[in-house]
């Protein structure tokens, strides 16, 4: 099941859930989207799936970043105690952030990515907030300080807690709606993987395959609750390794039935996960066959399980909408140089390059400018301006055949939502938003320019009878 934002070739209405990666107010008006999702539909699995997905991924690629290591992080504070670092934030521009500067965690005042899309840095970005103690559902926990002894006159006095700016693994955990008890179970698992492999590297790891190795039923709040995390896991594998995988599968591959049969089991009943159940001894066997496929037989040092398309670019953009604010979903954090970067980590493992990385932030902040009822213009400025990049990219002379038709569908999506809106401009522009044309004009013309120079077998909307090629 795609996105509910992502809606395929039909205007439909509906309000956004509380659970979504950028949601709407409950008193929000229910929003028109008639944007068409370009990346094609996955059956049974749903935004949250792939947040949660998406979350998994990420953590066990930053994993040995400053701030992902632990429960609590180095404290930093300001010499006035404020806990506001002076640091700069990082990045080298709109083709992909730099290496942050070690000036401290999650403490970006100034932002070169968004000073060159055209976006306003934020007064109070969530590292801004500040993690105190108690651990609460907001943060994880952090130093608290000790009362002090009983006054004469029989009152506390307490120390202040200590407080710091929130690690750029917290703000993710909270961008990403992901709760504290998911959190900890994917660190558990991490834990028990890493046992004397403390070095090896993101993508070797089959992390959906770890996750049920090593998570018990009593580690969740009830058994339905097991049941359906169990069945996601096992469909991540289902899309990964059979549907669509990055290597054909073959017909007759004994790896690949074995597996369909333990996933259409999960489907009536959990699985036995224990150690010895052969069920597990089974379904190891049939995923490690499965990802270490390499095109020609020889050798691999990375493993194929989440790198086919369109899998891979599901879990990638629901990453990249980690970026908007929580409270402002027009708006993009400020520390979204440091975000960017760790998100490169991901890269290897679900096989994101460069040019497909451009392409996807494009569509992420043009899908984010028209799901949010077409508020915020920074954000189509900002589209406008990433969209020189992706032309530059379709420029190059080795291009992917995937990276081909992604590109072709988002540019095609981007053109038809713009020439609606410029067909129907009485309806679209007033006087409060008519500069809105300044970009919608330049962004359909750039998106048709690279759609008939640079992709081979376009046709003109005139010939597409009004669709959008899935």
């Amino acid at each position: 099941m795609p996105p509910q934002f992502h809606l395929p070739q039909t205007i439909k209405t509906q309000p956004a859930k509380k659970s979504d990666p950028n949601p709407l107010q409950s008193d929000d008006p229910i929003i028109v989207v008639d944007l068409v999702w370009p990346f094609g539909d996955l059956e049974g699995l749903d935004r949250d799936d792939f947040r949660e997905a998406a979350y998994e991924i990420f953590f066990t690629a930053c994993r040995s970043s400053p701030g992902f290591g632990g429960r609590t992080a180095a404290i930093s504070s300001s010499p006035d105690g404020s806990g506001e670092g002076n640091g700069s934030g990082s990045g080298t521009g709109l083709s992909g952030p730099g290496s942050p500067k070690p000036t401290g965690v999650g403490m970006a005042i100034t932002s070169r990515v968004k000073t060159a899309l055209g976006l306003k840095m934020l007064k109070k970005s969530p590292s801004r907030r500040k993690s105190g103690g108690g651990g609460g559902v907001n943060g994880p926990s952090s130093p608290a300080g000790v009362a002090s002894p009983r006054t004469p006159s029989g009152s506390t006095v307490q120390q202040a807690k200590i407080r710091r700016p929130l690690t750029s693994a917290e703000i993710m955990r909270l961008q990403m709606r992901v709760s504290e008890q998911s959190d900890n179970r994917l660190r558990k698992t991490l834990m028990r993987t890493l046992v004397g492999q403390i070095g090896r590297r993101a993508e070797t790891i089959i992390l959906p395959l770890e996750l049920l190795r090593h998570l018990k039923p009593s580690e969740f709040n009830d058994p339905q609750e097991y049941h359906l995390w169990q069945k996601r896991q096992l469909r991540i594998l289902d899309i990964g390794l059979l549907l669509h995988p990055s290597i054909p599968v073959e017909k007759d591959n004994a790896s690949a039935s074995r597996l369909l049969d333990i996933i259409q089991a999960c489907e009536i009943k959990t699985i036995d996960t224990s150690k010895n159940s052969e069920t597990m001894k089974s379904l190891c066997n049939a995923v490690v066959s499965l990802a270490w496929r390499s095109v020609d037989d020889t050798p691999s040092d990375t493993c194929r399980w989440a790198d086919g398309f369109p899998l891979n670019i599901h879990i990638y953009t629901a990453l990249l909408g980690s970026i908007f604010d929580l409270k402002d979903d027009t708006l993009v954090l400020n520390e979204v140089d440091e975000l960017l970067e760790l998100m490169k980590k991901t890269w290897s493992t679900l096989g994101i390059t460069r040019s497909i990385h451009n392409l996807c932030f494009t569509w992420v902040l043009f899908e984010q400018y028209v799901v949010t009822n077409q508020v915020e213009p920074d954000l189509l400025g900002a589209t406008l301006t990433m969209l020189t990049e992706v032309a530059n990219d379709a420029k190059k002379l080795e291009r992917d055949p995937i990276y081909l038709k992604m590109l072709k569908s988002v540019l095609a999506s981007m053109k038809r939502w713009c020439e609606k809106r410029l067909l129907n401009y009485h309806a679209s522009f007033h006087a409060e938003n008519i500069g809105l044309m300044e970009n919608i004009i330049p962004l359909m013309f750039s998106a048709s320019k690279i759609l008939e120079e640079d992709v081979l077998g376009y046709v003109s909307s005139a010939a597409e009878k009004g669709d959008v090629e899935r």
